[in-house]
């Protein structure tokens, strides 16, 4: 797991020194916004929120298992809390890039249902945009059967979200018909966006 994260060890169970909170530590990393202070991307225990604490306000315990670091992830992409989907869609889909090898296979699956499950509904840009990327992160890796591939992709024409219609804009994938349908339909109401962000 260390190649998804930056600095500081995460993926450790830590209590918070002001508020005695206690949470996982998800990530670690410095911002301009934050001075540059190095701060941990934590997330709660006892609420679907993640914050972002300095490394110093944090008593460090026992490291969580992978399992149960990529579940409070799946749990963190649907919280109602955007900021926490923000932090939490980003920190995923490196963890789908990064650690799908030798990862819980049933596990993996029951996640990407539940990010299919959040795209239908998603309306912040950058949290679509992460999620879709991890989803399609996890096709690339090439652990489904063939049938299921085909039918995950069917089920994502299923979603309006300019950003799994350009990942789908793909010779390869057009090949389904559905999938060809679906971008073909969408054209004009997607393509000029495309133009303006990848044709500069």
């Amino acid at each position: 797991m260390d190649n998804i994260i930056s600095g500081i060890r995460v993926s450790q169970r830590v209590v918070l020194v002001t508020t005695k909170e206690t949470g996982i530590t998800l990530s670690s990393s410095k911002m301009l916004s934050e001075n540059w202070v190095e701060k941990f991307t934590v997330s709660l225990d006892d609420s679907e929120k993640i914050e972002r604490v300095r490394i110093s306000d944090v008593l460090i315990k026992e490291k969580v298992s992978v399992q149960d670091y990529f579940k409070r992830l799946i749990r963190d992409i649907q919280s109602p809390d955007e900021r926490t989907r923000e932090y939490a869609s980003e920190v995923l889909c490196n963890f789908i890039e990064f650690n799908s090898a030798g990862f819980d296979l049933n596990l993996l699956k029951s996640g990407v249902e539940s990010i299919v499950k959040q795209l239908r509904t998603e309306k912040n840009s950058d949290v679509e945009l992460k999620l879709a990327e991890g989803l399609f992160e996890f096709v690339w890796y090439g652990q489904l059967q063939m049938e299921e591939e085909i039918s995950l992709l069917e089920r994502l024409t299923e979603i309006d979200s300019f950003h799994i219609w350009n990942y789908m804009n793909d010779e390869d994938y057009m090949k389904i018909s559905k999938v060809k349908q679906y971008i073909e339909m969408n054209k004009n109401k997607w393509q000029s966006r495309y133009d303006n962000i990848y044709k500069k």
